[in-house]
């Protein structure tokens, strides 16, 4: 006999979410034991970075920027496109992508 939708639905729903119970117990478990543990341990103050570390910090926080503007900028061009008929706002789009 070949299963009905519907049931097939509600298997695939089933399996999907699994019990949250024990999950929110577990959840809870691991957040106390983490609580009980920061506060045992003392917090060591932050050592100041050296020169080389501080321009190695810079320079990759540049090229990161460098990579998200080159993202966005080819984001914009991909939502771009040159047509037979465009509206004003896709004109100002690509007028603005394309400077």
């Amino acid at each position: 006999m070949r299963p009905t939708f519907p049931s097939v639905l509600l298997v695939a729903a089933s399996l999907a979410c699994p019990p949250t119970a024990g999950l929110a117990q577990n959840a809870e478990d691991k957040q106390a034991a983490g609580n009980a543990s920061s506060t045992s341990k003392v917090q060591e103050p932050a050592k100041p970075l050296s020169n080389e570390e501080q321009a190695e910090a810079r320079r990759l926080a540049r090229e990161e920027r460098a990579r998200e503007a080159e993202r966005e900028r080819l984001e914009r061009e991909r939502q771009c496109r040159i047509k037979p008929v465009m509206t004003d706002a896709e004109i100002t789009l690509c007028k603005e992508v394309w400077r």
